[in-house]
């Protein structure tokens, strides 16, 4: 159970602004894509729980077109959340092929 954030990979402005806003959260400041890929999730906790920021990874498109095609959501406190589309989410589920996701593509396809 973790906060999961896909965040556009070499916005600096961006990133800059998240580490201000989760400046006492952070141990480490979260960083760009780097030019060979690292960093493309980075892993905190925090006193919310854990948080990741993912810039990339298997099956993700590129942001600025997955934002093209992102659904929003209600929180309990009917706060709107953007959220990567099913289809989007499900195909990074099943290119990172990690066993913890077989139960949420199962849920997925039936959807």
């Amino acid at each position: 159970m973790d906060w999961d954030f896909y965040i556009p990979s070499k916005d600096l402005n961006n990133i800059q602004k998240i580490n201000e806003l989760l400046e006492g959260e952070l141990d480490l400041p979260l960083l760009p894509l780097g030019q060979r890929g690292e960093n493309f999730i980075q892993t905190y906790q925090t006193r919310w729980g854990i948080i990741q920021f993912h810039l990339a990874g298997p099956g993700l498109p590129r942001f600025e077109e997955a934002e093209t095609r992102a659904v929003i959501h209600q929180t309990e406190n009917h706060i709107p959340v953007r959220c990567l589309s099913r289809n989007d989410l499900l195909e990074s589920k099943r290119k990172a092929a990690r066993p913890q996701d077989t139960l949420d593509i199962t849920f997925l396809e039936q959807k």
